[in-house]
């Protein structure tokens, strides 16, 4: 998640600084607004230091002045307020907001200074990490602000973020969005980890489209949408998602085997089958059995049976897989090409398994069967007595056997 403020404090930007340090005359009409002569004075040299980039002799004549005391109390604020200038510019922004939060308790600075600095201090401390205490600061100032901008919105929900407080997250976020045609995308991720943490999924995936529309080159929201959309049980969105940014090139392996998962769930043999070929062609999928079985299964719902003896053929020479070589041979019978069947099925297998030497050897049987090879196809029934699942089957085989001879015999 890409928050707002960044931790690296040499970029740290004050954005709203606004601060009325020298436009104070001795002879303003609200004497409660003038400053004593003697901090005037002072504060023209500071002003002169500052932009001589002197802030350290800057700092050293406004310190001396609040030292040497008898200052009332609007001349205190305004010095407070310039101390605090000056920290901001020697990148002291905790002392800086400490200052301008003592400029702020004398209640002494005009209305529209105090307001405008009440901004300052919030992102003073939102930047050092006192957030609850900058969010103080950020309600008096939405309180007495007509119109706020959506960067303030944004800076107040990402001090709700680090504390932890997403529903504030999602109510000043929302507020923020609107207010521009094209938001940063840290500010949709930053309402996106409101809607997460609530786990609101309907409204993530809202966000999430926003994303991917106004950032469509950003492959990793379309995964996210494709995810959520899984989640809220929306699997031919979830499709349609995944199926595009495949033809934006944006899936990794994992997600083309997903991919192909879903068009075999929606019943698109034919595309699953088509991708993980491809794919496998191009090396992004690898030709283990796993994916070898889910491309035979493809071809063979496609009712693409040459394609699927193709694949069969590679699994069992790359791993000699003798489930793969009965369901070949499943397939060789479905099709009545009986001497393939017989030549797939007829060897010497190397599994213990019962239950698929008995599979094995009831199809062995059948095609035997159907060349008029009885005594091998007796044989084969037999073996296939061995487990209960093809026992019955056997037998019904080995008795027709034993009738058709019979019916030789007497003809």
């Amino acid at each position: 998640m890409i928050i707002i403020l960044k931790k690296n404090r040499s970029q740290f930007i004050l954005n709203t600084l606004v601060l009325l340090l020298f436009t104070f005359s001795v002879s303003a009409k609200n004497d409660s607004y003038s400053l004593q002569t003697g901090t005037y004075s002072v504060l023209n040299k500071v002003h002169k230091n500052i932009d001589e980039g002197k802030n350290d002799e800057a700092l050293e004549k406004l310190k001396k002045i609040i030292a040497s005391g008898n200052i009332k109390d609007y001349d205190a604020a305004v010095i407070y307020q310039t101390i605090g200038f000056v920290q901001n510019n020697l990148g002291d922004f905790k002392a800086s907001a400490e200052n301008f939060v003592k400029a702020l308790s004398y209640e002494a600075l005009p209305e529209d200074i105090t307001h405008n600095l009440y901004y300052t201090v919030t992102q003073l401390l939102i930047y050092s990490e006192k957030y609850q205490e900058g969010l103080e600061y950020m309600l008096k100032w939405f309180a007495n602000e007509k119109e706020p901008k959506p960067e303030a919105y944004i800076l107040a929900a990402t001090a709700y973020y680090y504390l932890e407080n997403y529903q504030e997250v999602i109510v000043y976020a929302s507020k923020a969005l609107p207010l521009i045609k094209t938001p940063p995308l840290n500010w949709y991720e930053l309402l996106l980890s409101g809607y997460y943490e609530t786990e609101d999924l309907n409204n993530a995936a809202i966000i999430l489209e926003n994303i991917i529309i106004k950032y469509p080159t950003k492959k990793n929201y379309w995964i996210q949408l494709a995810g959520i959309y899984q989640r809220l049980g929306n699997d031919k969105r979830a499709l349609a998602i995944y199926e595009l940014a495949y033809l934006k090139d944006f899936l990794k392996k994992e997600q083309i085997i997903q991919l192909c998962k879903n068009y075999l769930y929606f019943e698109m043999p034919y595309k699953a089958a088509t991708v993980l070929e491809k794919e496998m062609a191009t090396g992004e999928i690898d030709t283990s059995l796993k994916t070898l079985n889910m491309l035979v299964d493809g071809w063979i719902l496609a009712q693409e049976n040459e394609k699927a003896e193709s694949v069969f053929n590679e699994i069992i020479n790359l791993y000699n897989d003798e489930k793969s070589r009965l369901r070949l041979g499943q397939l060789y019978i479905e099709n009545e090409e009986w001497n393939k069947a017989t030549d797939v099925l007829n060897i010497e297998l190397e599994t213990e398994d019962i239950t698929l030497i008995s599979k094995i050897n009831l199809l062995l049987g059948i095609a035997q069967f159907n060349t008029e090879n009885l005594p091998e196809a007796k044989q084969s029934f037999t073996q296939a007595l061995s487990d209960k699942t093809t026992r019955e089957q056997a037998e019904w085989w080995l008795d027709h056997i034993k009738r058709k001879i019979e019916t030789n015999k007497s003809g």
